[in-house]
């Protein structure tokens, strides 16, 4: 079977179209990228699957690209494969030629990871991965050496996001215990901030966590209940932005997240698909990036960093690029590699930037990537 993402919903036009354009929001809504971490079970019901299932069955079988008008031959073939990655060629799905940020490989960690989904890098070059499966943050030197874990079943339930204070402060987002915890760099024992559940609302769902500019507070992603919580180093709420929706400071389940200098906040929303900017007390700045395949567009976002000079990375996990986007969401290009070739990872999800290099964990190959940039 085969699907297209590239379409307008205002210009459904014929019940094709529509099975079509509902395929493609089961694919979004049951995300599958983390599998044994968090299946996602969103707002679909049953009555999805019951009546119309069969119907899409039906009406996209063996339709093949160029046969619908809102989705031309010229621009590609989208092939699902198994992985969630899309076998599409990016470049060519785009009217125009794809600009290029070129990254050459520097090194690679692999085992003993499984599924990891975050990494950090504090200020000594030492990096950080948060090795969710194994309930695990475990460091490495700026050459990929092991030096140490912290973390066990004990303190961790299948935590999602991480951050790194330049003194090596490790924060992790608990998901599955519904809290934060701070594993201080002295190692002494760590603290535990509990998330309280807010009014009428679901248990409190942390997928990611930052540490604030001046280290006096934290910013955290409360996935299920659609909303950015900030809390100082005390654990005391101080704010807490967001609800369900589209609008600004709504979201549909945010996922990772990101600040710039001046703690501004850049949430990728997964279903919404874009990333939205909140000031350092939580009210809305802008929109960036919207649903699609074209440049600058986004077809499932996950992972953000912002650099040091504030340019934005974005990670997709489906079509398996990043794209980088200024500081006022201007697209600049896509990462490629030092062949001058479009890059293409397989489901990226959690990054950072340190100085000129970029740091990419691969979930599915269970695997962080260690590129630097060439040139500007």
């Amino acid at each position: 079977m085969r699907h297209h993402p590239k379409y307008m919903p205002a210009l459904f036009s014929s019940a094709r179209v529509m099975a079509q354009t509902l395929t493609q929001q089961v694919k979004i809504i049951y995300s599958k990228d983390v599998p044994v971490i968090k299946q996602r079970r969103h707002y679909c019901g049953w009555w999805l699957f019951v009546f119309f299932i069969p119907v899409i069955l039906f009406m996209t079988s063996g339709v093949k690209a160029g046969e619908d008008p809102l989705y031309p031959a010229s621009a590609g073939e989208i092939v699902e494969d198994p992985l969630g990655n899309l076998g599409l060629d990016v470049a060519e799905a785009v009217e125009e030629p794809l600009n290029l940020v070129l990254y050459r490989t520097v090194f690679v960690i692999g085992d003993p990871l499984r599924l990891p989904s975050d990494v950090a890098v504090d200020g000594k070059g030492k990096i950080y991965i948060l090795d969710g499966t194994a309930n695990t943050v475990r460091i490495y030197d700026h050459n990929g050496k092991p030096l140490s874990t912290v973390g066990d079943k004990e303190t961790l339930n299948l935590p999602l996001g991480l951050d790194v204070s330049p003194a090596g402060d490790v924060l992790v987002a608990d998901s599955g215990n519904h809290r934060i915890v701070l594993f201080p760099a002295k190692q002494g024992a760590p603290e535990f901030f509990d998330l309280p559940t807010p009014p009428g609302g679901k248990a409190t769902d942390p997928t990611d966590v930052v540490f604030g500019q001046q280290l006096k507070k934290f910013f955290v992603v409360d996935n299920d209940n659609h909303r950015v919580i900030a809390l100082d180093m005390k654990g005391k709420i101080l704010w807490s932005s967001g609800k369900m929706g589209r609008n600004p400071e709504e979201f549909r389940f945010p996922f990772m997240l990101d600040k710039d200098n001046k703690d501004n906040l850049y949430i990728v929303e997964v279903v919404n698909t874009r990333i939205q900017v909140l000031n350092k007390d939580g009210a809305h700045l802008k929109f960036i990036g919207d649903w699609g395949i074209e440049k600058g567009q986004f077809f499932r976002p996950k992972g953000i960093a912002v650099s040091e000079n504030n340019e934005l990375l974005v990670s997709d996990s489906y079509l398996g690029i990043i794209q980088v986007f200024t500081h006022g969401g201007t697209f600049i290009g896509a990462v490629g590699d030092e062949a001058g070739n479009l890059r293409k990872f397989t489901t990226p999800i959690g990054m950072t930037v340190s100085g000129d290099r970029l740091f990419v964990i691969e979930m599915y190959t269970n695997r962080l990537i260690v590129l630097e940039r060439e040139g500007p």
